[in-house]
Protein backbone atom coordinates (compact mmCIF):
# COMPACT_ATOMS: atom_id res chain seq x y z
CA UNK A 1 0.00 0.00 0.00
CA UNK A 2 1.31 3.44 -0.94
CA UNK A 3 1.98 5.68 2.01
CA UNK A 4 2.25 9.38 2.66
CA UNK A 5 4.49 9.75 5.70
CA UNK A 6 5.62 13.33 5.95
CA UNK A 7 7.78 13.20 9.05
CA UNK A 8 9.55 9.85 8.83
CA UNK A 9 12.36 11.17 6.63
CA UNK A 10 13.02 14.09 8.95
CA UNK A 11 13.09 11.71 11.91
CA UNK A 12 15.58 9.45 10.15
CA UNK A 13 17.80 12.31 9.01
CA UNK A 14 17.93 13.69 12.54
CA UNK A 15 18.86 10.23 13.84
CA UNK A 16 21.56 9.93 11.21
CA UNK A 17 23.03 13.35 11.99
CA UNK A 18 23.10 12.45 15.69
CA UNK A 19 24.88 9.20 14.89
CA UNK A 20 27.51 11.03 12.82
CA UNK A 21 28.05 13.47 15.68
CA UNK A 22 28.41 10.56 18.10
CA UNK A 23 31.04 9.06 15.82
CA UNK A 24 32.99 12.31 15.65
CA UNK A 25 32.84 12.60 19.44
CA UNK A 26 34.22 9.08 19.86
CA UNK A 27 37.00 9.92 17.42
CA UNK A 28 37.86 13.08 19.35
CA UNK A 29 38.02 11.06 22.57
CA UNK A 30 40.22 8.48 20.83
CA UNK A 31 42.76 11.15 19.89
CA UNK A 32 42.53 12.90 23.25
CA UNK A 33 43.22 9.70 25.19
CA UNK A 34 45.44 7.86 22.75
CA UNK A 35 45.48 4.30 24.06
CA UNK A 36 43.48 1.08 23.58
CA UNK A 37 43.28 2.01 19.91
CA UNK A 38 41.86 -1.29 18.72
CA UNK A 39 38.85 -1.05 21.05
CA UNK A 40 38.31 2.63 20.26
CA UNK A 41 38.50 2.08 16.51
CA UNK A 42 36.01 -0.77 16.91
CA UNK A 43 33.65 1.57 18.79
CA UNK A 44 33.80 4.06 15.90
CA UNK A 45 33.19 1.18 13.46
CA UNK A 46 30.05 0.21 15.38
CA UNK A 47 28.71 3.75 14.99
CA UNK A 48 29.52 3.64 11.28
CA UNK A 49 27.34 0.53 11.02
CA UNK A 50 24.53 2.43 12.77
CA UNK A 51 24.80 5.09 10.08
CA UNK A 52 24.63 2.42 7.37
CA UNK A 53 21.47 1.04 8.95
CA UNK A 54 19.80 4.46 8.90
CA UNK A 55 20.69 4.83 5.22
CA UNK A 56 19.07 1.45 4.58
CA UNK A 57 15.92 2.58 6.37
CA UNK A 58 15.82 5.84 4.42
CA UNK A 59 16.15 3.98 1.13
CA UNK A 60 13.40 1.55 2.14
CA UNK A 61 11.11 4.45 3.03
CA UNK A 62 11.94 6.16 -0.23
CA UNK A 63 10.96 3.05 -2.17
CA UNK A 64 7.67 2.61 -0.29
CA UNK A 65 6.48 6.22 0.02
CA UNK A 66 4.40 7.78 -2.71
CA UNK A 67 4.55 11.43 -1.60
CA UNK A 68 7.85 12.59 -0.08
CA UNK A 69 8.39 15.90 1.74
CA UNK A 70 11.54 16.62 -0.30
CA UNK A 71 12.60 15.66 -3.81
CA UNK A 72 13.67 12.04 -4.02
CA UNK A 73 17.12 12.81 -5.37
CA UNK A 74 17.69 15.24 -2.50
CA UNK A 75 16.69 12.64 0.08
CA UNK A 76 19.04 10.12 -1.50
CA UNK A 77 21.93 12.60 -1.78
CA UNK A 78 21.55 13.82 1.81
CA UNK A 79 21.51 10.29 3.24
CA UNK A 80 24.59 9.30 1.26
CA UNK A 81 26.50 12.51 2.09
CA UNK A 82 25.89 12.21 5.82
CA UNK A 83 26.96 8.58 5.64
CA UNK A 84 30.13 9.59 3.79
CA UNK A 85 31.14 11.82 6.71
CA UNK A 86 30.79 8.84 9.06
CA UNK A 87 32.63 6.55 6.63
CA UNK A 88 35.58 8.94 6.54
CA UNK A 89 35.72 9.28 10.32
CA UNK A 90 35.72 5.50 10.59
CA UNK A 91 38.44 5.27 7.96
CA UNK A 92 40.73 7.64 9.87
CA UNK A 93 40.17 5.85 13.19
CA UNK A 94 40.92 2.52 11.50
CA UNK A 95 44.10 3.80 9.87
CA UNK A 96 45.45 5.19 13.14
CA UNK A 97 45.19 1.69 14.59
CA UNK A 98 46.22 -0.33 11.52
CA UNK A 99 49.15 1.95 10.62
CA UNK A 100 50.37 1.78 14.24
CA UNK A 101 50.64 5.54 14.61
CA UNK A 102 52.36 6.07 17.96
CA UNK A 103 51.92 9.75 18.71
CA UNK A 104 49.63 11.84 16.50
CA UNK A 105 50.49 15.49 16.02
CA UNK A 106 48.62 17.79 18.47
CA UNK A 107 46.97 19.37 15.45
CA UNK A 108 45.19 16.05 14.81
CA UNK A 109 43.37 16.64 18.08
CA UNK A 110 42.59 20.18 16.94
CA UNK A 111 41.27 18.77 13.66
CA UNK A 112 39.15 16.23 15.51
CA UNK A 113 37.75 19.02 17.66
CA UNK A 114 36.85 21.09 14.60
CA UNK A 115 35.15 18.07 13.07
CA UNK A 116 33.17 17.44 16.26
CA UNK A 117 31.98 21.06 16.20
CA UNK A 118 31.01 20.72 12.54
CA UNK A 119 28.95 17.61 13.12
CA UNK A 120 27.20 19.29 16.07
CA UNK A 121 26.27 22.15 13.73
CA UNK A 122 25.17 19.66 11.07
CA UNK A 123 22.80 18.15 13.63
CA UNK A 124 21.31 21.61 14.20
CA UNK A 125 21.15 22.19 10.45
CA UNK A 126 19.32 18.95 9.71
CA UNK A 127 16.64 19.90 12.25
CA UNK A 128 15.83 22.98 10.17
CA UNK A 129 14.53 20.81 7.34
CA UNK A 130 11.16 20.45 9.08
CA UNK A 131 10.50 24.19 8.86
CA UNK A 132 12.68 25.18 5.90
CA UNK A 133 13.64 28.45 7.58
CA UNK A 134 16.17 30.01 5.24
CA UNK A 135 17.45 32.58 7.76
CA UNK A 136 18.21 29.93 10.37
CA UNK A 137 19.83 27.68 7.77
CA UNK A 138 21.98 30.54 6.50
CA UNK A 139 23.19 31.37 10.02
CA UNK A 140 24.16 27.77 10.83
CA UNK A 141 25.71 27.29 7.38
CA UNK A 142 27.96 30.30 7.95
CA UNK A 143 29.28 28.73 11.16
CA UNK A 144 29.93 25.42 9.41
CA UNK A 145 31.81 27.11 6.58
CA UNK A 146 33.91 29.08 9.07
CA UNK A 147 34.83 25.80 10.74
CA UNK A 148 35.74 24.27 7.39
CA UNK A 149 38.11 27.17 6.70
CA UNK A 150 39.64 26.64 10.14
CA UNK A 151 40.06 22.96 9.31
CA UNK A 152 41.70 23.80 5.98
CA UNK A 153 44.22 26.15 7.63
CA UNK A 154 45.02 23.58 10.32
CA UNK A 155 45.45 20.88 7.65
CA UNK A 156 47.94 23.01 5.69
CA UNK A 157 49.98 23.61 8.84
CA UNK A 158 50.00 19.89 9.67
CA UNK A 159 51.18 18.96 6.19
CA UNK A 160 53.80 21.72 6.15
CA UNK A 161 55.21 20.59 9.49
CA UNK A 162 55.21 16.97 8.35
CA UNK A 163 56.97 17.55 5.03
CA UNK A 164 59.49 20.04 6.40
CA UNK A 165 60.48 18.11 9.52
CA UNK A 166 64.25 17.43 9.46
CA UNK A 167 65.18 13.78 9.43
CA UNK A 168 61.57 12.60 9.08
CA UNK A 169 60.97 8.91 8.40
CA UNK A 170 59.63 8.63 4.84
CA UNK A 171 57.29 5.68 5.51
CA UNK A 172 55.85 7.35 8.60
CA UNK A 173 55.36 10.57 6.63
CA UNK A 174 53.42 8.69 3.93
CA UNK A 175 51.14 7.14 6.55
CA UNK A 176 50.55 10.44 8.33
CA UNK A 177 49.94 12.37 5.10
CA UNK A 178 47.19 9.91 4.15
CA UNK A 179 45.59 10.31 7.57
CA UNK A 180 45.77 14.11 7.37
CA UNK A 181 44.21 14.04 3.89
CA UNK A 182 41.33 11.86 5.06
CA UNK A 183 40.73 14.12 8.06
CA UNK A 184 40.48 17.12 5.76
CA UNK A 185 38.13 15.13 3.53
CA UNK A 186 35.85 14.70 6.56
CA UNK A 187 35.53 18.46 6.91
CA UNK A 188 35.06 18.94 3.16
CA UNK A 189 32.23 16.40 2.99
CA UNK A 190 30.62 17.91 6.09
CA UNK A 191 30.59 21.22 4.23
CA UNK A 192 29.08 19.39 1.22
CA UNK A 193 26.21 18.28 3.47
CA UNK A 194 25.76 21.89 4.53
CA UNK A 195 25.64 23.06 0.91
CA UNK A 196 23.13 20.35 0.07
CA UNK A 197 20.81 21.39 2.90
CA UNK A 198 21.07 25.03 1.81
CA UNK A 199 20.06 24.02 -1.70
CA UNK A 200 17.16 21.92 -0.47
CA UNK A 201 15.84 24.78 1.64
CA UNK A 202 16.13 27.26 -1.24
CA UNK A 203 14.18 24.91 -3.52
CA UNK A 204 11.43 24.20 -1.01
CA UNK A 205 11.04 27.39 1.03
Amino acid sequence: MLKNKKHVFFDLFEQQASIVHKGSHLFYEMIGNYQDLEAKAAAVKAVEKESDEIVRQIMNELNSTFITPLEREDIHALAQSLDSVMDLIDGVADRLYLYQIKHPDPRVLAQANILMKMTAKLTDLIRTLRKLDHNVVSSIATEIKDLERESDANYRRMVSDLLNAPGADAIEAIKLKEIYDKLEDCADVAEDVCNLVEGIVLKNA
